[in-house]
C-alpha cells in the first residue's frame, strides 16, 4: 500500500513518527466515456467563450472569484502562491474530546496512521490504548499539500484512524429549509410511539459491512458483460408490494412482519442476488 504522508504525531512533548495510508479507495465504479455514435471516437470538450463566440486557448484563461453582487475578482497564480501554507511534518494534537462529541456530518474521508519503525511502536500503542480506555478522540491539525487540515483520530481495529473534518464554515445549517419549523409542534400519539419503538427494536441488529453492496454497479456490469458476450438485456416487469397508506395500519403490519433475523437475512441475500428487473437472454450462435 502506498504511503500518502510521513511525519510525526505530536501529543504535547511526545512525538511519534507515523506514516499515513488511505483507508478509503476511490470507488471502483463502472466507468464510461462519451463517444461519437457513428465512429466511436471520444468527444473532446473545448473552452468556449459565448461572448466572443469562439474557442479560447489556455493562455487566454484566468481565474476569477465572485465577490459580492455582480463582481468578479481576477486572481493570478502568483496570488494563489502567496496564500499557500508550507507543508509541515507534524500532525499536532490540539485537544482530546469525547468520542460522541463530533457529529457524523463533520467527517470526510479516512486514513490509517501507522507507527514508522519499531521505536515508534511503543508510544503509538501506549496512546492508542489510553485513548480506548478513556473513550477519547484526538483533534489534530496538519498542513498537507499547502492547506491546513483538521483530523479526528480514533482507535479502530487495533490502529489509529484519522478522519478528515469539515470546518464549521463549510457546514450548511437547516435554516431556510421549508417545513422544519413545524416539526417541533407535531404531537405524537403514545400508542403510535410504542409501535414505532417496537418496530425499531424488531429491526435492530449489528452493522455487518459485507451485507451491503452497490447493486447499481452490479446490475450495470451484468448488462455490459451480457452485451459483450452477444446477449440481449430485457427488463422484467417490476413487482410492487401492496401499498399501505394509513400510518397505524402500516405500523401494525410492519411490527408483525419484522424480526431481527428476518431483516438480517433479507439484507444479506439482497447483496448476493442479481438485481430484480433484469433478465439475460443469450443469443443463439450458428
Amino acid at each position: 500500500m502506498r504511503t500518502e504522508w510521513k511525519g510525526y504525531l505530536k501529543f504535547r512533548l511526545v512525538t511519534i513518527p507515523i506514516k499515513m495510508y488511505g483507508a478509503i479507495s476511490a470507488k471502483k465504479t463502472v466507468s464510461s466515456h462519451l463517444l461519437h455514435k457513428t465512429c466511436k471516437s471520444r468527444i473532446r470538450h473545448q473552452n468556449f467563450c459565448p461572448t466572443d463566440d469562439r474557442i479560447v486557448g489556455d493562455e487566454e484563461i484566468v481565474r476569477g472569484y465572485e465577490y459580492g453582487m455582480d463582481r468578479v475578482v481576477i486572481v493570478t497564480d502568483e496570488d494563489i502562491e502567496k496564500a499557500k501554507l508550507e507543508s509541515t511534518e507534524v500532525m499536532e494534537v490540539l485537544k482530546m474530546v469525547r468520542d460522541d462529541q463530533i457529529k457524523p456530518v463533520y467527517y470526510s474521508g479516512a486514513h490509517y496512521l501507522i507507527p514508522d519503525g519499531s521505536v515508534a511502536a511503543e508510544p503509538y500503542v501506549l496512546f492508542l490504548r489510553a485513548m480506548e480506555a478513556e473513550g477519547r478522540t484526538a483533534l489534530a491539525r496538519v498542513v498537507l499539500r499547502n492547506r491546513e487540515h483538521l483530523f479526528a483520530i480514533k482507535p479502530y481495529n487495533g490502529v489509529m484512524i484519522a478522519y478528515g473534518l469539515h470546518y464549521p464554515e463549510q457546514m450548511i445549517g437547516t435554516d431556510g429549509i421549508e417545513g422544519i419549523e413545524e416539526l417541533g409542534n407535531i404531537k405524537v400519539d403514545a400508542a403510535h410511539m410504542k409501535m414505532a419503538r417496537d418496530l425499531i427494536k424488531a429491526m435492530s441488529g449489528d452493522f455487518i459491512p459485507e451485507d451491503y453492496v452497490d447493486q447499481y454497479d452490479r446490475a450495470l456490469m451484468d448488462i455490459i458483460r451480457t452485451k459483450a458476450e452477444g446477449g440481449e438485456i430485457r427488463a422484467a416487469p417490476r413487482i410492487e408490494g401492496a401499498k399501505v397508506i394509513h400510518l397505524v395500519e402500516a405500523l401494525k403490519r410492519s411490527v408483525s412482519e419484522a424480526g431481527p433475523e428476518k431483516a438480517r437475512k433479507g439484507m444479506a441475500t439482497a447483496g448476493l442476488k442479481r438485481r430484480p428487473g433484469l433478465k439475460r437472454k443469450k443469443e443463439a450462435h450458428a
